[in-house]
């Protein structure tokens, strides 16, 4: 369905209120609703550049670490090293949602303007790519530097845990 004129603009200005980019301070993670946090994951895996699917598959990080943290049977040192880095990566990815946000905030204000400037609209354009690639990013370091907390043995661990699973056979085709 194609919007015009106001219409189009107080959708995507709804939109992007929704998302919140009204908001200009970052969330504290202790004062976050559920829903928040939930809003917050769903936006990384829409514009992470199919991070969940690809990176974090190969190289799970520590929420998944701390997840099977029996499996791994992790030193007092270790959770809490596992645990500033999942607290830190969390932090920095939703200042990372909140700088893709303002660029599609600016971009949406630019592109209003009854003659937007071209040069302008491709700097809006270059942001945006900028800083979704950014956010796409944010999280393999911490994904390697989870890993590398873990002893030898636990590295094993986390390679038979992390497996790929062996795909399904087809079904005979009738």
């Amino acid at each position: 369905m194609k919007l015009s004129g106001k219409t189009a603009w107080l959708t995507a200005g709804s939109l992007l209120l929704g998302l919140g980019i009204a908001s200009a301070a970052q969330p504290d993670l202790s004062t976050m609703t559920m829903a928040q946090k939930t809003a917050a994951q769903a936006y990384f895996r829409a514009h992470s550049f199919d991070f969940s699917t690809i990176f974090s598959r190969y190289h799970p990080g520590p929420y998944w670490i701390l997840h099977h943290e029996a499996a791994f049977n992790l030193t007092a040192a270790q959770k809490t090293k596992e645990t500033a880095l999942k607290f830190g990566m969390a932090k920095a990815t939703i200042k990372d949602d909140m700088i893709l946000k303002s660029a599609y905030g600016r971009y949406l204000a630019d592109a209003r303007k009854d003659h937007p400037s071209v040069a302008v609209i491709r700097h809006d354009i270059d942001r945006i790519g900028h800083a979704e690639t950014n956010l796409a990013f944010e999280m393999v370091p911490y994904h390697l530097k989870s890993y590398a907390v873990l002893n030898t043995a636990q590295k094993q661990t986390y390679k038979t845990l992390a497996a790929e699973p062996t795909p399904p056979t087809p079904a005979p085709a009738n």
